[in-house]
């Protein structure tokens, strides 16, 4: 789910540049013949454009945990999506860590290049997907375990809030008045995290011990949530207005267009959690208007979001038909589909159509199947990476020692 142009690739993997998408908006417009020969862009070292993975990770075990009782064996998986989660986000900042360790300088340039810098939002909602995930897996097979995992969550959580309004910010500060390249889907990609918090934080509310803490975060969520609607709606209307009317999505971008549905699911989910959590701090007499207008909300953007759903779709199927190549971008096909499961079965909940929570166990089989789909594709690029660099380095050394 990383923005297309990368820096620092590996060497060592196959790559053509009219697949290559920072190449220019015509790259979509290559022969076929040249497409269906490209396996894999350059795969990017360690660092925010792998994140994506997590977040798709993060959200499949909150949601198979959560609508484990409609689908077989989903809750057992959900223990070990969980783990994978923590090995996923472990394993990336350590080598991220090292990486900065040895040049100092690899931490400036994700921020100095635009596209790099936006995929910082990636690991802003992989730390809030992770932090989820934990206080929904752990609390229903361990429950003497709840506390210590609501305590975890509240770390990541602040973590990623804090991280990710100062991205969404942060970038969106660098969009006015500059030539920041042509507009793209993956400009969502900083935007989208506030209202993960706002999700995410909604869900803490009850587990604060004072109500002056309980109201704070109540009116945080609700700051996050018009942030990364009013944002959303900007960049995203400037995106698709390009991708629709000036020239279309790059091949090697077809996925990206999966990351505006991030807003359209997550801000669903956030508008029936806040309503939930305001109602401690409302007349009695008005919680009805609060779950009245979630629900209207979430009715009218999943409504909106229908077409731009359709939409992605064939841009994916165009990608894989034509050749499109691997890269970390493909996790765009999970976390964005995550996000429309989750909003969906909270409407559920709200509204008590039942038609939304058969719809939320469809989306949910989708996501999986994406999920599988990409960690497949993941690992074996990541193999054939690590295999092809080996093999440069001993055909090096005869040279060398000649």
């Amino acid at each position: 789910m990383n923005a297309p142009a990368a820096t620092s690739a590996r060497p060592g993997t196959t790559a053509s540049r009219t697949a290559d998408p920072s190449r220019g908006q015509n790259s979509s417009r290559s022969a076929p013949a040249t497409k269906r020969t490209v396996t894999s862009l350059p795969l990017p070292p360690a660092g925010p454009q792998w994140y994506g993975s997590l977040m798709g990770t993060g959200i499949a075990a909150t949601l198979t945990q959560t609508l484990g009782g409609d689908l077989p064996g989903a809750r057992g998986l959900a223990v070990v999506l969980l783990v994978v989660g923590w090995c996923v986000f472990v394993g990336l900042t350590a080598a991220f860590g090292l990486r900065i360790v040895r040049r100092p300088a690899v931490l400036a340039d994700t921020i100095r290049d635009l596209p790099v810098l936006a995929t910082w939002g990636m690991v802003s909602m992989g730390v809030l997907s992770l932090g989820s995930a934990t206080t929904t897996v752990v609390p229903a097979h361990w429950p003497a375990l709840a506390s210590a995992a609501w305590a975890v969550d509240g770390v990541l959580w602040t973590v990623g809030t804090v991280l990710g309004v100062l991205t969404a910010l942060g970038f969106a500060a660098r969009l006015i008045g500059r030539d920041v390249g042509l507009p793209s889907t993956t400009w969502g990609l900083p935007i989208v995290p506030p209202m993960v918090s706002a999700t995410t934080g909604a869900a803490l509310v009850p587990h604060l011990a004072t109500r002056e803490g309980q109201l704070l975060l109540v009116i945080t969520t609700v700051a996050c949530f018009f942030l990364a609607l009013v944002l959303g709606l900007v960049v995203f209307a400037v995106a698709y207005h390009h991708h629709w009317r000036v020239a279309p999505l790059p091949l090697a971008a077809s996925t990206s267009a999966w990351i505006p549905l991030g807003v359209v699911g997550q801000s669903t989910a956030a508008a029936q959690a806040i309503a939930v959590q305001a109602q401690r701090f409302v007349l009695p007499e008005d919680t009805a208007t609060l779950v009245h207008v979630a629900n209207v909300y979430g009715i009218v953007i999943l409504s909106c979001g229908a077409p731009l759903i359709v939409w992605a779709t064939v841009m994916t199927v165009r990608g894989f038909r034509e050749g499109m190549p691997y890269s970390p971008g493909w996790w765009a096909l999970t976390f964005p589909i995550g996000t429309v499961c989750l909003g969906l079965h909270e409407l559920k909940g709200g509204t008590g159509v039942r038609a939304f929570g058969a719809a939320s166990d469809a989306v949910c089989l989708v996501l999986l199947c994406t999920w599988t789909l990409c960690t497949v594709a993941t690992v074996r690029a990541v193999r054939a990476c690590v295999f092809s660099t080996e093999e440069a380095a001993a055909e090096r050394a005869p040279r060398a020692a000649s």
